[in-house]
């Protein structure tokens, strides 16, 4: 279902931090989970795609080589407090082949819901998934602040 991840060191955490308050965001498109258009997701987003290269090399430097050999793409989430979540994503469930996240909290107190199960997510710490695995995230009364890579392994 998930894996917990090794945690970040103190100066790579410092360096997303940095970065993410550097990259643009973009407010999430229309993305249909669980609950259709009842329950459309709230969240800002910024992908490497958009950043130079300078900001891509640090990005990438923060992550075991072996996730970003296998990376197609990397990003920043934001939930905004209050009102930021994730419904529950189930478009790659019982698929044959789906994509991993691997996701590390930038906030304190973040969590996510995998298959049911609420996992809380200190800062540092991170989780890795399939997205065959639904997956959700819950409004909280502060910021959340992610940086995620997708793999195809």
């Amino acid at each position: 279902m998930y894996t917990r991840r090794n945690n970040l060191s103190l100066e790579n955490i410092t360096v997303l931090e940095t970065l993410k308050n550097s990259v643009p965001y973009i407010s999430n498109s229309t993305r249909i989970g669980k609950n259709n258009f009842d329950g459309l997701s709230v969240y800002e987003f910024s992908k490497w795609k958009t950043w130079n290269r300078d900001q891509r090399k640090s990005f990438k430097q923060c992550f075991e080589t072996a996730d970003i050999d296998k990376s197609v793409i990397g990003w920043f989430l934001k939930f905004p407090a209050n009102k930021g979540f994730l419904d529950t994503m189930t478009a790659w469930q019982d698929v044959t082949v789906a994509g991993t996240i691997v996701a590390y909290s930038l906030t304190e107190n973040n969590n996510i819901t995998i298959n049911g199960e609420k996992i809380a997510v200190d800062k540092g710490h991170g989780l890795e998934f399939s997205l065959k695995n639904a997956h959700s995230v819950s409004a909280l009364e502060t910021e959340g602040n992610w940086a995620c890579l997708m793999l195809m392994k």
